[in-house]
């Protein structure tokens, strides 16, 4: 089936628009101050979250923060007064949980970005960004058509289910794209980088500064 794509486009736009404004000012307030406070930032995630979490730290690094990817070999130890910034779109990403509390036994806070802060990584975590997933006719679709899941998997993933949908029904599902989780966490980024310059004192003109110039 063959989709607008301007449509596809608008829709998509509108749902990050409309995520983004369902997240609580507060939360990012609390982990700007937390990240400006931090002596250095250490940033952790898997796959598109890891991407995520990724950008997160070049646009800290880009305002003068110190800032290392956990897995990196140039990476050191983390301390008391560093800061373990993680993407987790679920908050319970168990490698990632184990980073998180390692952090937290070497004294360093922990932000987490994810969809629940009553999850593993949330219940570590000091700073939680919570991104709420918006109700949209995907979900009761695909809750209604979901197959049964075999018992001997504990997800999803790595495994191919096949849903009896009509094409209505799957126009649907592209037109309202539900997760775009990774994608509103992307916007975020560039809040959070607006924040905390603020509370560190800097200006624009310091990304160009700190942008890397070995291109």
């Amino acid at each position: 089936m063959n989709m607008d794509t301007k449509q596809i486009l608008i829709q998509a736009g509108n749902h990050v628009a409309e995520v983004l404004s369902k997240i609580d000012p507060a939360q990012i307030d609390a982990m700007a101050k937390g990240i400006a406070k931090a002596k250095r930032v250490f940033v952790s995630g898997w796959g598109r979250a890891g991407n995520v979490a990724g950008i997160l730290g070049m646009d800290m690094s880009q305002i003068g923060k110190v800032v290392f990817r956990v897995g990196d070999n140039n990476t050191p130890s983390i301390h008391e007064g560093d800061i373990l910034l993680v993407m987790s779109g679920s908050g319970n990403t168990k490698t990632i949980s184990i980073i998180a509390q390692e952090a937290k036994d070497y004294g360093a806070e922990v932000g987490l970005i994810s969809t629940s802060a009553q999850s593993i990584i949330g219940e570590i975590a000091d700073y939680n960004i919570v991104i709420p997933r918006i109700e949209t006719p995907m979900n009761k679709i695909m809750a209604a058509k979901r197959p049964a899941r075999d018992p001997k998997f504990k997800s999803t993933a790595g495994t191919r289910e096949t849903y009896d949908l009509t094409p209505e029904e799957r126009e649907a599902i592209t037109l309202d794209q539900v997760e775009l989780t990774y994608q509103a966490a992307f916007v975020l980024n560039e809040i959070l980088q607006h924040k905390v310059m603020e509370e560190i004192g800097e200006t624009y003109e310091a990304i160009h500064y700190y942008h890397n110039s070995l291109e």
